[in-house]
């Protein structure tokens, strides 16, 4: 089942559309025609369901037959990353923790971040791509921060969990299932003193990810994982 995107808000109870790069998938690539159903999400909780009434390669429009309202997941996790050097990694941990159900990204400019360049446009179509592919209907934020300073202080209130590979302490011991969940994982050569005793002074907990060192994009994924299984 291919399942798009639709940006429509009112009156979604009678129609909504498929623009831009949905509309030109749908038409050209797909070969949808009137009287065709479609499937879409608008990322806030709802999955569509329609008949495709106009055609073309700049939009589509569909009559609404279904709607389904999904709750948000709860509790929400967002994953904390320092941003690391190598563009196609970074891009691989985001579509995969997307993948897994992952509610939030904070993407960080780490003490040990070697390169600080984000591209935001890519990263959002990255993440569009996969709720889609995962068939999720929550469109999960992605935002960037000067520091991890800012990550502690944005995501106060969330049980903080770090991985470090200088710990044994296994996290199942530290969930506490009611609570929203900030991950966290460093960039390249992992986390300075400074960023560990200022996420402990927040009230983090260290957590160890296994007995072998793993790239920062296995790690955010293995993290995950583990949390969501």
């Amino acid at each position: 089942m291919n399942v798009f995107y639709t940006e429509s808000d009112h009156g979604i109870q009678q129609q909504f559309y498929l623009e831009g790069q949905e509309a030109r998938h749908a038409a050209k690539a797909l070969r949808l025609r009137e009287g065709d159903e479609v499937y879409a999400t608008d990322g806030k909780g709802r999955r569509l369901k329609g008949t495709v009434t106009a055609i073309s390669k700049q939009r589509v429009v569909a009559s609404t037959t279904e709607i389904e309202e999904i709750p948000r997941p709860s509790p929400g996790i967002t994953l904390a990353m320092g941003i690391i050097k190598k563009r196609d990694r970074l891009e691989f941990a985001v579509e995969k923790a997307v993948e897994l159900g992952v509610s939030e990204i904070a993407l960080f400019v780490s003490d040990h971040t070697i390169k600080t360049n984000v591209r935001e446009d890519r990263l959002h179509n990255i993440v569009l791509s996969a709720v889609k592919q995962s068939l999720r209907v929550w469109l999960p934020q992605v935002n960037i921060y000067d520091a991890l300073d800012n990550v502690l202080a944005e995501y106060n209130q969330h049980h903080k969990l770090m991985a470090h590979e200088k710990t044994t302490q296994s996290f199942q011991n530290k969930m506490r299932t009611e609570d929203e969940l900030l991950l966290m994982v460093g960039p390249e050569g992992g986390f300075s003193d400074r960023e560990v005793q200022l996420a402990g002074e927040a009230g983090s907990e260290l957590v160890s990810l296994g007995k072998y060192r793993l790239r920062a994009e296995t790690a955010a994924v293995t993290f995950l994982a583990r949390i969501l299984s």
